[in-house]
């Protein structure tokens, strides 16, 4: 749980919340206590906890997120905590996190989105460019939810 900090330090809550009234504007920032940083968005589905989320880009919300599902997908965030369809709350856009994966990984690794829902994958050499996005922070063998740094900006 990451306590926010900067101009929403007063909020009256963390980064786990999850309400179905908005409370803040949608895409609304802030950095947690270990400098993770974080966007406000509302779930345009349910989501599960270490998933790997995009913009839905189809509704009339700005900040919807839904699973990413295919390599090609733009990753914009990892759910900390799970979300119901509709609820809002905050995703990591930067910092370390916990995200689900396919694939057993070695510390370093880069990650991408796979064709299973909000799921990382490792990348190929011919996914490099979109490759930038998250890296394993530790070796795991059981392809579960491991430790990762994303750099999504």
């Amino acid at each position: 749980m990451a306590r926010l900090l900067g101009p929403y330090a007063g909020f009256p809550g963390d980064t786990t919340r999850r309400t179905t009234t908005q409370e803040l504007p949608l895409g609304t920032r802030a950095i947690g206590e270990a400098g993770t940083e974080y966007a406000y968005v509302q779930a345009n589905g349910a989501i599960i906890a270490g998933s790997g989320v995009k913009l839905a880009l189809s509704g009339t919300a700005p900040y919807d997120v839904v699973y990413t599902t295919d390599i090609a997908d733009q990753l914009f965030g990892v759910a900390d905590v799970a979300f119901a369809d509709n609820e809002y709350g905050w995703v990591c856009t930067r910092g370390v996190t916990t995200c689900r994966l396919t694939d057993a990984t070695a510390a370093g690794s880069r990650l991408v989105p796979s064709a299973a829902d909000g799921v990382l994958a490792l990348a190929a050499a011919t996914d490099l460019a979109g490759a930038k996005q998250a890296v394993s922070l530790t070796s795991d063998a059981n392809s579960d939810t491991v430790p990762v740094y994303i750099s999504l900006g």
